[in-house]
């Protein structure tokens, strides 16, 4: 008991006795490098309404532009108030940059980017051609080539002399989330990876502008990779990951030079000073760590300034072109700018006695953590602590299951979130509270990226933490809502919770194909854990009394609903899966084959039943059509009933989370979505029937080769 207390006395004592040795020197260098730099910045911009998700610097230094939501602000380097605002339809503006003679902005947002007249600050042209956002830019120093990557996974490069664009690199699946060209255009560098899927690794490659021909794959990321910046003198490619890691490759050879770990969250973004001396990076996602800027030497790795001066995640860095000057812009509503000079101080070095004096402190913390936890509780302590657990015991305390979501872009997240955080809930909903949400929606379908920003803003005002890791989300919470509009990412993002054991409830549609679907449930066997999907429309009063039997035994049954179509998926799988889950939830499973039918407005699917029943789903895909049916049984022919609202549905998730009993089962879901997969191969064969143990077998055979690959990632 006496040594960890001599451990923490000795440790504190010695840095104090070094701090004090050392405040002549450190107060001759403030303003140079220190640990903790109280360096102040120069100006900040904002706080803005929204995030600020890029920034940039004109290429003579005098204006500063930054970029939100639909919103570009263009301010005076000086001035508290933007000179310029311009506004368009571009959803968040994920990438600007300015043409190296500066008549241009251009500004990166959803599926288009826009060039505006630095003289007029009007937009002059709109650049299309990606299906998704836009994550980064690149002029070319000549000022004749755009260089664009985009999360619908390719990289382009523009002509701006005409506004021809071709296709440089296309990815198999993965976004690619940021380009650079090199000092002498000759080579373009790109980063890529799915923040979404955090099994998979970043890649960055450097690639022939004229021939799009890879010249080089460079050393992987572990996680998604997320920027890439050349060096000024066209030598070093540097690559920020959600890894926390920033890399650093030659150019010549395509080996590793260099990996710098001086961050604490994921790097978003990097850039070299022009001196190529010292490259500065930013960090942030993950409640765990620091949002931080980071100048460290190129040459060393080592670090010479930290600033923490963001509350959140900062995601974009800009150096002016003389260097004198630092940008960064962050989650939390603001963009800030440095003095180059007062991080870096004259000789732009470290400096040791500083260094010293944080990494005593850090080890005196170190010690006095480690001491903590050796020491041995006191009579008086233990007295204390038996105490306490004797009140616990006396009024024990009801546990509340915490329930984390994936995805943001639905209205169920809110619904589902009220019910369950309604302090005044009643008993088969209330001891369960929505906690925590990963808000990533999909890239590339409109109706999701324009909803997340505002229901990520009322998600705060609920009460519940906005996360930017699935790894970070899973270890905070007990079950799981997988929210995400977009089916195709479920696979993947189903996969941290299943192998942390935490119960999931999937949202429709369960995945973007029956494949996808398989898989799912064969790793939730492999990790013993259980999940379950539905429509909202399965437990409402009408098909939960005629599955119990009102009617008598089902004979047949026609449904309805709207039948909205998203051309990244399955046409049934988008809307018309609520009336599809009623005609199964009404008729059970056996459905041996389908027939499709389809006009301009309507869709309609017939299943024929192991049994000889006949089932029909007809979609309608304008109006106002609502939900319901016809049922036809031994006693009588019913209505199947309307949409009672999400509640039916918010009872049976959290009873299948306290239980860990699913209320639909694996053969029943898997079925409703071999039969709309059946219904488009249907389609396509011109409404030839179509069976369902056809799709089911080529969905087995290829989910396998799927779980396989998963399961062999670390």
């Amino acid at each position: 008991m006496t040594a960890p207390r001599l451990n923490i006395s000795f440790a504190l004592l010695v840095a104090s006795v070094f701090i004090s040795m050392s405040a002549p020197a450190t107060a001759q260098l403030e303003g140079l490098t220190t640990a903790k730099p109280t360096a102040e910045p120069l100006a900040t911009l904002g706080p803005f309404d929204e995030w600020v998700a890029s920034v940039a610097f004109s290429p003579d230094g005098s204006l500063i532009a930054t970029g939100t939501f639909d919103e570009l602000q263009i301010s005076k380097l000086g001035s508290a108030q933007p000179m310029q605002t311009v506004k368009h339809k571009l959803g968040r503006v994920r990438s600007l940059a300015f043409s190296p003679d500066g008549t241009k902005l251009f500004a990166g947002g959803f599926r288009r980017i826009v060039i505006v007249n630095t003289a007029t600050w009007n937009v002059e042209k709109e650049l299309s051609g990606h299906h998704a956002y836009v994550t980064g830019l690149s002029v070319s120093a000549d000022g004749k080539l755009l260089a664009t990557s985009s999360e619908d996974a390719s990289l382009r490069v523009w002509s701006l002399s005409d506004g021809t664009s071709r296709v440089l690199y296309q990815e198999k699946e993965d976004p690619i989330t940021g380009v650079a060209f090199s000092p002498d255009g000759r080579l373009v560098a790109m980063a890529s990876g799915d923040d979404t899927r955090p099994t998979r690794p970043g890649h960055v490659r450097l690639l022939n502008v004229l021939s799009g021909d890879v010249v080089h794959e460079f050393v992987k990321h572990d996680r998604a990779a997320t920027g890439v910046a050349f060096s000024p003198d066209g030598k070093l490619v540097a690559s920020t990951s959600l890894d926390e890691k920033v890399k650093l490759h030659s150019v010549e050879t395509g080996k590793l030079v260099r990996e710098y770990d001086g961050h604490s969250r994921p790097t978003n973004a990097v850039r070299f000073l022009p001196s190529g001396k010292h490259v500065v990076s930013v960090s942030g996602g993950r409640a765990v760590g620091k949002n931080e800027i980071q100048i460290w030497e190129a040459a060393t790795g080592e670090t010479v300034t930290s600033i923490e001066s963001h509350k959140e995640p900062i995601f974009d860095v800009a150096i002016s072109q003389d260097g004198s000057q630092l940008a960064s812009a962050s989650r939390d509503g603001t963009a800030k700018v440095w003095k180059t000079e007062s991080l870096l101080g004259s000789a732009g070095g470290t400096n040791s006695v500083v260094a010293g004096v944080g990494n005593l402190a850090a080890l005196a913390k170190s010690l006095i953590e480690k001491s903590g936890t050796e020491s041995k509780t006191t009579p008086e302590a233990a007295n204390k602590d038996a105490n306490t657990e004797n009140a616990a015991a006396a009024e024990p305390q009801k546990k509340i299951i915490r329930i984390g979501m994936i995805g943001l872009d639905t209205s169920h997240c809110l619904a589902f979130t009220k019910l369950l955080n309604d302090p005044k809930a009643a008993d088969d909903i209330a001891g369960f509270r929505m906690v925590a949400v990963y808000p990533k929606g999909s890239p590339d379908i409109e109706s999701s990226t324009t909803r997340v920003p505002g229901y990520t803003e009322e998600m705060k005002k609920l009460g519940v933490l906005i996360v930017d890791d699935l790894d970070e989300l899973v270890g905070q919470v007990d079950a799981i809502l997988l929210e995400t509009n977009d089916g195709r990412p479920h696979l993947e993002q189903i996969v941290p919770a299943l192998k942390a054991g935490l119960p999931v409830f999937v949202d429709k549609p369960i995945a973007g194909s029956v494949t996808d679907a398989v898989a799912m449930f064969e790793l939730g066997r492999h990790y013993k854990t259980p999940l379950f999907c539905s429509s909202s429309l399965r437990f409402s009063d009408g098909p939960q009394a005629l599955r119990a039997g009102s009617i008598g035994k089902i004979l047949g049954c026609s449904t309805y609903s709207p039948c909205s179509l998203e051309k990244t998926h399955p046409d049934l799988f988008w809307y018309g899966i609520h009336g599809v889950e009623m005609l199964f939830t009404v008729m059970g499973t056996g459905c041996e084959s389908v027939t499709r039918a389809s006009s301009k407005d309507f869709e309609l699917a017939m299943g024929t039943w192991n049994d000889g029943r006949i089932g029909t789903f007809r979609g309608i895909r304008s109006g106002k059509s609502g939900y319901g049916g016809t049922a036809f049984g031994e006693k009588g022919i019913a209505p199947v009933g309307q949409y009672d609202g999400y509640r039916p549905l918010v009872v049976e998730i959290v009873k299948f989370f306290k239980t860990r009993e699913v209320p639909v089962s694996e053969a029943e879901t898997l079925e409703i979505y071999a039969f709309m997969e059946a219904a488009d191969e249907s389609k396509r064969q011109g409404g030839a029937p179509v069976t369902l143990e056809s799709v089911m077998k080529k969905a087995k055979a290829e989910a396998a080769e799927k779980v396989k690959a998963i399961l062999a990632r670390k």
